[in-house]
């Protein structure tokens, strides 16, 4: 679900602050076409309603761009491929870069071998996992995507961070119903919210993380401190099945492609001034290998509303499907307008003096 929009954001067009967000990446000597694909990814999270991973990360980018983190120009390369599967090295460009050479690498192979996959190392954050794993389903495919991430996240009885937020992306082609999308952190929450709520000023919710004791704490602060907790907060709630998908992601975006795993994936503190060297993981399967598309689709649709018409709990008024609050925000704001809180619109003005890009945040007049 979205986060509740603030009464102080301002809304932008989507399409205006894509041309935006390709500018300011252009102005720092980004090649257009990675620029441009950046800035989708980007803005496709935030229509999304997942502002955590959407234009809020263009200054985090900008610094890692400025201070030679992220190779400018990269040439993103094959390092091993077969039939049906395929290690790609990102040379340290930008994430969505080597991302969608590997997605669109794996929709091709799935059309010839039925299922393909591909991992990529040397990469860096590559926005929204279901940004990926939803291009699959333009084809009549299932589509897969999953990445590491920065060190933020404890064991099941742990006290220190291990892993990332690690998220998996799953989508689904049906008829006439909106595609399945499952795309969530295999954490309690994303780091994202708690930055939301330090930025609110408001606690946290139990459950969601620890302090550097490893003590449950509703402290935003401590939080930043301590670790998240996987996927089920406890040991009494599941949360060793999160850990272990945690450890799936590890697995397959980073022992399988050489990419940094685990404890040795960057912090909080030394993101911001080392190369990060992110695993990333794709896989696209042709539905129509298994059965007719039309079959699969019209059963897709079927299980969809059975789950939308199954006995709903006391006090609630809709069985959500997942996908559905983000297809449902995705149509909202692409005809409202985005809403950006303050602190993301002034990084955008401050951004837009930086670099002479007084004409294209003009463009960004209120939608």
């Amino acid at each position: 679900m979205a986060e509740p929009v603030r009464p102080d954001a301002v809304r932008v067009d989507s399409e205006a602050l894509r041309a935006y967000v390709t500018a300011v990446l252009e102005s720092h000597d980004i090649p257009g076409d990675h620029a441009a694909l950046t800035a989708d990814a980007l803005v496709t999270a935030d229509l999304y309603g997942i502002d955590s991973h959407g234009v809020a990360r263009l200054g985090f980018y900008v610094h890692k761009i400025t201070h030679d983190l992220i190779n400018r120009h990269p040439q993103p390369h094959i390092v091993e491929e077969h039939q049906a599967g395929c290690l790609i090295d990102g040379d340290n460009g930008l994430g969505p870069v080597a991302s969608q050479m590997a997605m669109d690498w794996c929709i091709e192979r799935a059309g010839e071998s039925a299922i393909a996959c591909a991992t990529v190392r040397r990469s860096n954050h590559y926005g929204i996992a279901g940004f990926y794993a939803l291009q699959a389903v333009e084809h009549g495919m299932l589509g897969l995507s999953m990445t590491n991430a920065t060190c933020l996240v404890t064991p099941t009885y742990g006290a220190r961070s291990m892993f990332g937020t690690n998220p998996i992306a799953f989508a689904a082609p049906a008829g006439h119903e909106r595609p399945y999308l499952f795309d969530a952190a295999t954490s309690t929450v994303s780091f994202g919210k708690i930055q939301l709520a330090l930025a609110d000023q408001r606690p946290i919710t139990k459950g969601w993380s620890v302090d550097s004791e490893g003590v449950d704490t509703e402290d935003a602060v401590a939080a930043l401190q301590g670790s998240l907790l996987p996927l089920g907060s406890t040991r009494a709630l599941g949360s060793h099945k999160g850990y272990g998908l945690a450890v799936m992601v590890d697995v397959l975006c980073a022992v399988l492609s050489g990419a940094n795993y685990g404890p040795h994936c960057l912090s909080l503190t030394s993101e911001f001034d080392q190369v990060a060297d992110v695993g990333h993981f794709f896989a696209a399967f042709r539905v129509d290998a298994f059965r007719p598309l039309a079959e699969f689709e019209a059963t897709m649709d079927d299980m969809i509303r059975d789950l939308r018409a199954s006995p709903k709990a006391p006090g609630q008024d809709r069985v959500w499907i997942p996908g559905e609050p983000e297809f449902e925000e995705q149509e909202r704001r692409a005809r409202d307008g985005i809403p950006l809180t303050p602190d993301v619109y002034t990084m955008l003005e401050t951004m837009a003096a930086d670099r002479d890009l007084a004409d294209e945040l003009g463009a960004l007049r209120p939608a």
